[in-house]
């Protein structure tokens, strides 16, 4: 007969071995969540961009997620240590980064071909995760990657692409990006996530205001119609999805969450169908099969890959 005691003890082992792969599949669906979240935005960005300038937009658009999120979040950040409101202030410098360069190289560059060179980063997290830390991702997650970036082919690129100033400027607007991601996998492990995110939203929200005051010259106030898609998008594309980016990389490998979050390209333009600014072709649907085939793959060998996954630790209070 069993040890009673052993038993229990056997079972409790078992809860607390179940619970972090529980976790980890909330995570995964959270970053893929983003993902969605940040492709239909882009439909809905296109009305805001034609009554008001893209960087007061985001100053506008970070400055509602911030303050969204202030009233619930005071304790959290007086409880938010030297080092993690640096590394929430670098996180929104680098958000800034990536989404400054990106809208600058616009006005030279084609939607399909900024969209592709953005989706650069999926590659670039493996390699810095690699090289900072000796890490490196399975064969078969690399394989998935490169599926996932031969679908990004076949919905982006359309045309020649030439290397200019604003194809530069977009791959340089990568490495922003997937420095991003890198810092937020660090430091979402080490801080409580809720503040961090606070404290990027706020300090992108800044940088973005100040330059486009300085730059764009804006109206102050763009119209009902822009206000909506900004609140919208600033709830939605910063308090929600950003929130579910943190939590999502805090029980995820870094490469696999980055894999989950280029869904953002794959909704983009499935919601640009809905809403008839695309239309869906065979080259489209091959795609999309392909994004979905790379992310599955990448999936599958996240588990024989030598990045460690976080630990899993108790949610702040």
């Amino acid at each position: 007969m069993p040890n009673l005691k052993t038993l229990s003890g056997r079972r409790l082992v078992a809860v607390v071995a179940a619970t972090p792969k529980r976790i980890r599949i909330f995570a995964e669906v959270g970053l893929a969540m983003a993902g969605i979240i940040w492709g239909v935005n882009f439909t809905l960005v296109k009305t805001a961009m034609g009554q008001m300038p893209p960087v007061y937009y985001l100053g506008l658009r970070f400055s509602v997620a911030a303050l969204v999120m202030m009233p619930f979040c005071m304790g959290r950040l007086r409880r938010l240590d030297h080092r993690g409101w640096l590394l929430g202030m670098a996180l929104g410098v680098l958000l800034f980064g990536g989404f400054v360069l990106q809208t600058v190289a616009l006005k030279t560059v084609s939607p399909g071909i900024s969209g592709f060179l953005t989706s650069v980063y999926v590659v670039l997290v493996p390699l810095m995760i690699g090289v900072i830390r000796r890490r490196w991702p399975s064969l078969l997650v690399w394989v998935g990657i490169a599926v996932v970036m031969g679908g990004m082919a076949a919905l982006s690129l359309y045309g020649r692409m030439a290397f200019g100033l604003g194809e530069t400027l977009t791959l340089l607007g990568s490495l922003f990006w997937a420095s991003h991601i890198v810092v937020v996998g660090y430091a979402c492990t080490r801080h409580d996530v809720t503040a961090l995110v606070l404290v990027q939203l706020a300090t992108c929200a800044a940088l973005c205001l100040i330059t486009g005051f300085a730059w764009e010259r804006p109206e102050p106030f763009p119209g009902w119609e822009a206000m909506g898609v900004v609140i919208w998008t600033g709830i939605m594309g910063g308090v929600v999805a950003y929130w579910l980016m943190a939590f999502g990389q805090k029980h995820t490998p870094d490469t696999l969450a980055t894999v989950f979050m280029s869904l953002e390209a794959v909704f983009a333009l499935i919601s640009g169908i809905i809403l008839g600014y695309d239309v869906l072709t065979l080259r489209n649907s091959v795609g999309f099969a392909l994004v979905f085939a790379g992310t599955i793959l990448a999936r599958l060998g996240s588990h024989k890959t030598s990045e460690p996954i976080p630990e899993v630790s108790p949610p702040g209070p």
